[in-house]
């Protein structure tokens, strides 16, 4: 079998920059403080798109991670305001989720939390596998060191909410 010159020389040339690409160094990779530092203080990236901000995967709820999470269950949070709350201890997250009020408490465990969800009214504020009345209970939601309160009368939104909250914080 005869080969040409040119298809050689293009075999040739081919496998050259074949062979230089698999011999390029690789960078060597930042370590997870200037990792953290960068992904924290960066605004936006060379192509001019925002990023999120960095929220630390600890295992246990921030507010950061919970507005992620109802976020990624369609449900579009944003910030409002909700008079009326029970003082359990911290200062809550209040977010307006469609027409619905929700309360996020973020304590620093999940015995806090569990101590304060003691102190709630269990008549105006009902777990979220109980069936709503005609008082318009608030629905109670618990997971490790969340409490969160959701001021709905929707069935639908009270199961969208409690299954975004209760998948469990994000994990390491």
């Amino acid at each position: 079998m005869h080969v040409s010159r040119g298809a050689r020389t293009s075999a040739l040339l081919a496998a050259l920059a074949l062979s230089g690409a698999c011999r390029r160094e690789r960078t060597p990779r930042a370590d997870t403080a200037s990792t953290a530092r960068v992904a924290r203080g960066a605004s936006a990236d060379a192509g001019g798109t925002t990023r999120k901000p960095f929220c630390p995967a600890t295992g246990h709820w921030a507010a950061c991670s919970v507005r992620e999470r109802i976020d990624r269950a369609g449900l579009a949070p944003f910030d409002s305001v909700i008079t009326g709350l029970p003082a359990l201890g911290p200062a809550p997250l209040t977010l307006r989720v469609n027409k619905a009020g929700l309360a996020i408490y973020l304590f620093a465990d999940s015995s806090a939390r569990a101590r304060a969800a003691t102190q709630l009214d269990t008549i105006r504020f009902v777990a979220s596998s109980a069936p709503l009345t005609i008082r318009s209970e608030a629905t109670v939601i618990q997971n490790d060191n969340l409490l969160a309160l959701l001021f709905s009368k929707n069935d639908h939104q009270r199961e969208r909410v409690a299954d975004a909250l209760m998948a469990g914080p994000p994990q390491h």
